[in-house]
């Protein structure tokens, strides 16, 4: 850009002459130049009218920038992104968990449709055999009903004494804790990033 402001000002044929100092001029402008080039951009800058014109012009161009207030966030800019961001993370782990259940929904439907179409083809392709099937299935009825009755019998009778009761209780104890544990896994992994970073 200054390169461009200086060449439009002079001739084309001096804008090759300067061209060197010009971008001695640029650098001096950022605090760039070592003892020499200094120098040499000095004694050039005593002979070279329209150098020192563009010298001084962009002095005051800089001078003018360096003097402009910088810019400041509004109040609670800040806070305002943080909360945004939290916003965010919280609908995207919704629309994971949505997206989940409708999976495993998805999945499960699947599955049952599977399975009611294949019991329902094994039954139209053995109708002749559906009596008999009918009369197996009555029986087992009646040897699940007994066998049923029978481990009932035993349950009862086992949990009649205190070891057996010891033993269920303990059971049911570590059935609760390890669903406890599952259920803050879960929550622990659909909570946004910055809630997490904290607890951490």
């Amino acid at each position: 850009m200054a390169e461009r402001l200086y060449r439009a000002s002079m001739s084309p044929g001096k804008a090759a002459d300067h061209s060197e100092y010009l971008m001695l001029i640029s650098l001096a402008l950022d605090g760039m130049l070592d003892s020499d080039e200094e120098k040499r951009l000095d004694g050039h800058l005593e002979q070279c009218s329209e150098c020192r014109g563009q010298w001084l012009l962009w002095q005051t161009i800089d001078d003018s920038l360096r003097a402009a207030p910088v810019p400041a966030p509004a109040p609670g800019f800040s806070r305002s992104v943080v909360q945004q961001l939290a916003r965010q993370e919280r609908l995207r782990n919704l629309r994971v968990g949505v997206m989940l259940t409708v999976f495993t929904l998805l999945v499960w439907s699947l599955g049952l449709v599977g399975v009611c179409v294949m019991a329902g083809g094994i039954v139209y392709t053995n109708l002749e055999r559906l009596e008999e099937t009918g009369l197996f299935l009555s029986e087992a009825w009646a040897v699940a009903g007994v066998v049923g009755q029978s481990l009932w019998d035993v349950i009862v009778e086992l949990t009649a004494t205190s070891t057996a009761l010891g033993v269920a209780s303990t059971y049911l104890v570590v059935v609760v804790a390890a669903l406890a544990v599952w259920c803050i896994i879960i929550q622990r992994t659909t909570q946004p990033l910055r809630t997490r970073a904290l607890e951490e």
